[in-house]
């Protein structure tokens, strides 16, 4: 019996597609999901794992972007509104809505009046969906209570506004699913290693397995370089020295445990240079970020630096007095960067428009660079649209993802602790991440053993037979992203992943033990920091 791997393999070496995309992040994801959905012939590959650059490295948040008003962006910031309210519909297990505070301080370049004009216009852009989540005015005292550990001094007020959070690994990974269940052929550990041309003319791609080291010639009618910050290196396959087109700008998360900064909403900040940021509750831990400077460097050794993760303490320490949060209390952290499209020169990276554009070589390969995790669906329907306008009336009209529905209620959540034995909040972590297929991992559970062992063996066995999960790695920092919010960054999950993921790739136990060096490689570099300070 063949793997669903090894048929996509197949699929990709005999078939010819009308798009081939480059990228298995949340852009060229949604991308293959539209184009499959019209009726096209789709292939996906990603060099890594799905979501294992920026789109499991951001806020985590699906929001329009309050702050690009002011620099007057009114376009994108009504397009990222109106898809924030389609994944509020069609995503709910993963896209959650959260009330932001944004509190005004003397001395803040944002006055109050300003800001609640510009809360107003937001709602605007939502519509009639919003319902009862439309913005509130508040004074000083109001702020107050609605967020004790705010700094008081110079605090003239508020506005209180709704947002939304998610889990972009798994959104990227859902995406995925339903891209696949449309008829897209989509395969990761695969990067492309050159192009196939004829007159000139790029025809496919090279692409090489790498877990083999197979190289397959995969044809296609139009190739799309969707590879986010990495798109400056596939378009030196194409054309060697070709001139940058992205400029990266990195940005950096911590995670604290929730009992040291108890927020009851999410909280705008600044940073020492005036900088937004937020400070976002999620389940048992807190999270900050995001810092927001140019990148050069080498994008496998992507980290946090001790220098940033002070400045990001800073801001929650003005932010935050009373919650003295050091820099021993920070659990985890995370650095990604936005392959932005290269300004004007003199243009600073947080001034930069994270609007997409495209761009086409001589020899015929369309590069997109730019976009919001927010914006998927609707860059995903424009890029189809431009590259292939015949199927225009054929666009997606879901948002619809899934583990959508039945959404797990507390009342089932509650019961499925006690039918296996599970404590609840693992439970609560399970239906979090999983929605409606929560009750298909928990099948997975062996009856006997510690719960967070327990937990690990049925969602290993899940992401690898159901989302092409093959390293501990791609199960605990993308999957169910235990490296980033448990109190030992999943290493007591670690080892049972390992031998899992071993027994159903049919490893020897030396390559298990190869799997779990891997994750502790992975934790060393999160950990690097510490050695800065």
């Amino acid at each position: 019996m063949t793997s669903p791997r090894h048929e996509a393999l197949r699929a990709l070496s005999e078939e010819t597609f009308d798009l081939l995309i480059i990228g298995g992040g949340i852009t060229g994801m949604a991308t293959a999901r539209e184009g499959a959905g019209r009726g096209l012939k789709v292939a996906l590959v990603e060099a890594e794992d799905y979501a294992s650059g920026t789109s499991s490295r951001s806020t985590k948040l699906i929001h329009g972007g309050i702050r690009y008003l002011k620099e007057r962006q009114f376009r994108l910031v009504r397009e990222t509104v109106a898809e924030r309210m389609a994944l509020l519909e069609g995503a709910p297990h993963l896209v959650r809505p959260l009330w932001f505070l944004f509190p005004v301080y003397r001395g803040d370049p944002d006055p109050l009046p300003l800001l609640w004009l510009g809360m107003w216009l937001y709602d605007r852009y939502a519509g009639r969906k919003l319902g009862t989540l439309r913005h509130r005015r508040l004074r000083a005292g109001d702020a107050l209570q609605k967020e004790p550990l705010l700094r008081r001094e110079g605090l003239l007020g508020a506005g209180l506004y709704v947002d939304a959070v998610t889990d972009d690994g798994r959104l990227t990974v859902a995406v995925m699913k339903d891209a696949r269940r449309r008829g897209a052929v989509v395969v990761n550990r695969a990067p492309v290693v050159g192009f196939l041309k004829a007159n000139g003319q790029i025809q496919g791609a090279w692409v090489e397995d790498a877990l083999t080291g197979e190289k397959i010639p995969v044809r296609a009618r139009v190739v799309l370089n969707a590879a986010g910050p990495w798109a400056d290196e596939v378009r030196r396959l194409d054309e060697e020295g070709a001139p940058p087109l992205l400029l990266l700008a990195k940005g950096i998360h911590l995670a604290v445990p929730y009992e040291k900064l108890p927020l009851r909403q999410a909280v705008v900040m600044r940073g020492r240079d005036g900088r937004i940021m937020f400070a976002i509750p999620r389940l048992d831990f807190t999270y900050a970020g995001t810092t927001d400077t140019p990148y050069e460097g080498d994008l496998r050794a992507l980290r946090a630096t001790g220098e940033e993760v002070a400045y990001v303490l800073e801001a929650m320490g003005r932010m935050f007095p009373e919650a003295k949060v050091g820099f021993e209390d920070v659990v985890s952290t995370w650095a990604g960067v936005r392959p932005l499209v290269r300004p004007k020169v003199g243009v600073p990276a947080d001034a930069v428009s994270r609007d997409y554009q495209l761009f086409k070589s001589s020899s015929g390969l369309v590069t997109v660079g730019g976009g919001k995790l927010t914006a998927h669906q609707a860059m995903a329907r424009h890029i189809v649209d431009d590259l292939f306008p015949s199927t225009r009336a054929r666009a997606l009209k879901t948002s619809a993802l899934p583990g959508r529905e039945p959404l797990p209620t507390l009342g089932d959540q509650e019961l499925w602790a006690d039918d296996y034995g599970l404590p609840l909040l693992w439970v609560e972590k399970l239906a979090w991440h999983f929605g409606s297929e929560t009750p298909e991992v928990l099948r997975l559970l062996p009856k006997e053993g510690e719960a967070e062992v327990r937990v690990a063996e049925a969602v290993t066995r899940f992401a690898f037979s159901r989302e092409d999960a093959f390293t501990v790695e791609d199960v605990l920092a993308r999957r169910f992203p235990m490296a980033l919010f448990s109190r030992d960054q999943g290493r007591g999950m670690a080892e049972t992943v390992a031998k899992v993921l071993a027994e159903e790739r049919k490893l020897f136990p030396h390559d298990a033990k190869e799997l779990l060096e891997g994750y502790r490689r992975y934790l060393q570099a999160m950990e690097a920091w510490r050695e800065e300070v």
